[in-house]
């Protein structure tokens, strides 16, 4: 009988409790359609409540025909709150969507996902109002880990030391490629991304997945927007202009986003100390298409035309540098043009399939073609002059003395053409307990390069160098016509592990490997990688007993890092090709963690890194502005060490900036290189110019052993700061400072040891001020103006402080072989008037 009574006692109140609640079920994911496992969903003012599965998914059960507020929260994401009813016994259905960002208000973006892969995600919209004269999504790297930069010019940038060379970009997963021929940052012109066509940004500065390429420094992977509902942007400037689009159609299964950009410098370049008639236009158009074949089936097509046109007359130029004890002033008055040109078009075919509920499969096939031509006859003739700088004397600012005199004849005409093809799967399957990717792709690259370079010094009437025979001999000349076939393969495979240990305690482990194969050299290489984050849930409590989340993660990441040569790497100084070329090796390991917090009630976060950076089979290469220059040949070792630290967050209410500051040292020992110093009587040193005796009667060998590589800028600081006027808060000021120590430089020859000289400090500083004309909360919109839902206009300021930075110089050579250094300075303070509307 007790047995009887015990049973119908729980069936009564297993039914009273089942009268008494409701249910709520549903999905949690990210604005961009990720499902986020383990987020949590709790009823506010309560300790009850349930994780999600793996998938995003959860059920919760909730007190009936009462109202509650139910909460959905996921780490590193600002929570969404709902008041709900529900009817006993009733089922809702609710789906939630959590956003990182919202366009009023600057939320620290980055998920729990991000922290575990190492990835750092940007906002691709702040684009527009970062002041820049560039104007692309590399400004967005300012002040991000291991960032540096030393040319406002150009969309190249460094990570931890690497160059430009070492850094992967990817759009919709496709590997993406700049100009070959540049060699100043003005020949440039648009970057592949368009910011207006970005949904999402994420970069690693190193210590990346395997399913990243094989690159020795950094990736940046850009994903563009599937459009939800028709939207557009227009923008016109000083600078150029550009517009998009984007729309659905055939019931929300057909979406598109179309942007047109152009572009032109010639404000700016008006300012550089060579005088001329600047001639550059950049334009490019962009399309990405997807439809809905059938539910689990969806094409997708990526198009890109890009036209990058360069050209000057110069003119003259006029640079004064030197100390106040020796002053100097060259002058220099040209002949002739310079005329380049760009043409890239870009082609990419794409298949996602979802195979079942855990399986996604991606086909992709792509064409890249870019013809390129390098024009130009210029002749110069130049003076190098010493200026009077004694305040007492009448001369006083005038040309003291003539140091040397001398023309130059520059001429070229090289022409490139190179095609890339590339067949890539890739996969992701949802495990019971880890979550796998794999991939692998096929990449046919034909490369076709005329090259035809040759320059005639003539220095107070002697040509350099001295001819002794009835032939001119050149100071310079590169001729040859050159062919590169080959085929890549490559493949990786990884896994994630993550272990949640209740309590936001919680592991992640990501381990896996790539390999590659290339038909040129032969060679085949494998990469290892591994990164383990753990995140502690550690907490407090408040004075006023409330419990606070002390928000730390902590990451440990190794791997090996090959970089496989591409074309440039190949051929030497002579241009000659070297089939026997190997991969360049870097072994990382990186240390980092983060703390998330809050200031004034406002979020921020810190960010701090720590690595070493083991190399070998280095390629040298020497950078002349932004035109890197290969020795052809795995000649040297090395390393590269230092610490990056980030911290960003809303200084004022509603709006993000950030502050980033980088030490680091990357350095390299050349192979079995030497050089002699030669005495004469007297003991003293011979140096070419300066030394009257110059009979050699002793010498000694040196060996260089450790050098700084072209891009050790040991200390670097940048600064991203928006403020708005409190009682205006429709008028914002948009700050970017940029500080770097020299990097190293030499005179021109194939001598790395002699590139130990310093440039000057990279000091820049932009701003930036933007006023809201349309779109204001509370403001009304009539007529054609209704239909723009945001407007604003900014002034900006490039180079506030009107500081001469250097990129480069331009080196000349007396007859008795003295050399002089004329730093080649970037542009001066300019402005630009923006309009920006969204509708």
């Amino acid at each position: 009988m007790r047995h009887v009574l015990l049973t119908f006692l729980l069936l009564h109140s297993v039914w009273t409790l089942a009268q008494s609640t409701g249910t709520v079920r549903g999905t949690v994911r990210d604005e961009y359609g990720n499902t986020l496992p383990r987020a949590n969903v709790t009823i506010a003012g309560t300790t009850m409540g349930v994780a999600c599965d793996d998938q995003g998914r959860y059920s919760i059960d909730v007190p009936a025909d009462e109202a509650i507020v139910l909460r959905w929260s996921y780490s590193g994401i600002p929570p969404f709150e709902e008041r709900i009813t529900v009817g006993a016994g009733q089922l809702l259905i609710r789906d939630v969507k959590l956003n990182v960002t919202t366009l009023n208000t600057a939320i620290i973006r980055g998920t729990q996902r991000d922290r575990e892969e190492g990835m750092e995600s940007l906002d691709p919209r702040v684009t527009r109002f970062v002041p820049s004269v560039q104007g692309g999504v590399e400004a967005l790297l300012q002040g991000q880990l291991g960032y540096s930069t030393r040319n406002e010019l150009s969309a190249g940038y460094n990570i931890r030391g690497g160059n430009f060379d070492e850094n992967l970009v990817y759009v919709n997963d496709i590997e993406v490629y700049r100009p070959f021929l540049a060699r100043a940052g003005q020949q440039e012109g648009l970057s592949f991304p368009n910011p207006d066509m970005i949904e999402r940004i994420q970069f690693s500065p190193g210590g990346f997945e395997a399913r990243y390429g094989d690159k020795m420094s950094s990736v940046l992977d850009i994903t563009y927007k599937r459009p939800k509902k028709f939207a557009g942007s227009a923008m016109a400037s000083l600078l150029g202009g550009a517009v998009h689009l984007e729309n659905t159609m055939l019931g929300r299964r057909l979406r598109q986003v179309t942007g047109i950009r152009y572009r032109t410098n010639t404000l700016v370049l008006n300012g550089l100390d060579t005088k001329g008639q600047y001639r550059p236009t950049y334009t490019d158009i962009q399309s990405y298409w997807t439809y809905d074949l059938t539910d689990k089936v969806e094409l997708g097509f990526l198009g890109l035309y890009s036209s990058n046109k360069f050209g000057v007359v110069p003119e003259n130029r006029e640079t004064e540098y030197g100390s106040f004890n020796q002053a100097l002033r060259f002058t220099a008055f040209f002949e002739g043009q310079e005329v380049t040109r760009f043409e890239t078009l870009f082609g990419a075919l794409n298949v996602n399939i979802q195979a079942n509920k855990t399986t996604r499969l991606k086909f992709t096939a792509s064409a890249f073609n870019t013809v390129e031509s390098e024009r130009f006859d210029v002749l110069s003739e130049y003076y190098l002059d010493e200026l009077e700088r004694d305040p007492n004397s009448s001369r006083y600012g005038e040309v003291k003395q003539n140091l040397g005199i001398g023309r130059s004849l520059e001429h070229a005409r090289n022409d490139l053409d190179a095609t890339v093809l590339t067949f890539a799967h890739k996969g992701y399957r949802q495990l019971a307990r880890s979550y796998l990717q794999w991939g692998a792709d096929v990449r046919s690259e034909v490369i076709n390069d005329k090259l035809s370079e040759w320059t005639v010094i003539d220095s107070a009437d002697f040509s350099i160098p001295l001819n002794r025979g009835e032939d001119l001999e050149l100071n310079y000349v590169l001729k040859s016509r050159l062919n590169m076939e080959s085929v890549r393969a490559s493949a990786y495979v990884q896994n994630t592990w993550r272990w949640d240990r209740g309590n936001d305690k919680w592991y992640t482990l990501i381990a896996g490997a790539r390999a590659q194969h290339w038909t040129y050299n032969g060679q085949t290489v494998g990469s290892p990688r591994v990164r383990f984050t753990y995140h502690p849930g550690w907490k407090k409590v408040n004075d006023e007993g409330d419990t606070l989340d002390v928000d730390y993660s902590f990451w440990a990441a190794a791997g090996l890092y090959y970089q496989p040569p591409f074309y440039r790497e190949v051929r030497n100084f002579e241009g000659q090709l070297n089939p026997d070329i190997r991969a360049q090796r870097s072994i990382h390991y990186v240390l980092g963690m983060d703390r998330r917090f809050t200031i004034w009630k406002r979020p921020f976060k810190f960010t701090a890194e720590a690595y070493y950076k083991q190399m070998d089979d280095l390629i040298p290469y020497e950078l002349d502005n932004v035109r890197i220059r290969y020795y052809g040949q795995n000649l040297a070792k090395g390393f590269a060490t230092g610490l990056d630290l980030k911290l960003n967050g809303e200084f004022i209410d509603g709006v993000e900036s950030w502050v980033g500051a980088s030490v680091m040292s990357i350095q390299e020992d050349l192979f079995n290189d030497s050089y002699t110093k030669r005495y004469n009587a007297d003991g003293d040193l011979i140096v070419p110019g300066f030394t009257f005796d110059q009979v050699a009667v002793d010498s000694t060998v040196i060996t260089p052993g450790w050098i700084p590589r072209p891009t050790d800028q040991r200390v670097n600081v940048a600064f991203f700061f928006q403020d708005e006027m409190p009682s205006i808060p429709t008028l914002k000021v948009h700050l970017n400072v940029n500080f770097g120590t020299g990097v190293p430089f030499g005179p021109p020859s194939a001598n790395r040891y002699s590139d130990t000289l310093r440039t000057t400090l990279y000091r820049r500083v932009d701003i930036g001020f933007s006023k809201q004309l349309l779109g204001a909360k509370g403001q009304e919109k009539q007529g054609f103006l209704g239909k723009i839902s945001n407007m604003w206009v900014s002034l900006e300021v490039f180079n506030l402080l009107n500081i001469n930075n250097t990129i480069t110089h331009t080196w000349i050579e007396s007859v008795d072989g003295r050399q002089y250094s004329i730093p080649d300075y970037l542009t001066p303070r300019r402005y630009n008037l923006k309009l920006i509307a969204w509708f």
